[in-house]
């Protein structure tokens, strides 16, 4: 009995562990999307828990309310606000040096609004 209770509390912290989704090569930027000012960062995650290729977070300089992003193998970051798709980004290489600049574009998940997306790099964790 004391075999079959370790083997359960040992598949049950297996489980904790390959859920768990760490992010690495983080990548900060600051800039705008058209003229709001923005911080952002994004990262490559490992750890399974996720689908997505790159993760990250960005927020209004003006709210501070943090926008959740994921993106996919079609290239677009997209954000999400209470769960629901909301708009997506295209960057052009955001894995930049500090320093150097990202543009892109931000537009709305039914493509009627699109704002040009300009971006520093302001810092970079490994």
């Amino acid at each position: 009995m004391k075999k079959y209770i370790l083997l359960s509390i040992l598949l049950f912290l297996s489980s904790l562990t390959k859920a768990q989704t760490f992010w690495t090569e983080q990548t900060k930027l600051k800039g705008s999307i058209g003229k709001y000012d923005i911080f952002m960062t994004l990262a490559i995650p490992v750890g399974g828990a996720t689908p997505c290729f790159t993760i990250g977070e960005y927020h209004y300089m003006s709210t501070k309310k943090s926008i959740d992003l994921c993106s996919g193998d079609d290239g677009r970051i997209i954000e999400r606000v209470n769960n629901k798709k909301t708009g997506y980004f295209i960057l052009n290489d955001w894995n930049k040096d500090l320093g150097q600049t990202v543009t892109g574009i931000w537009s709305s998940m039914d493509g009627r609004k699109k704002y040009p997306v300009k971006l520093k790099v302001i810092g970079k964790d490994e």
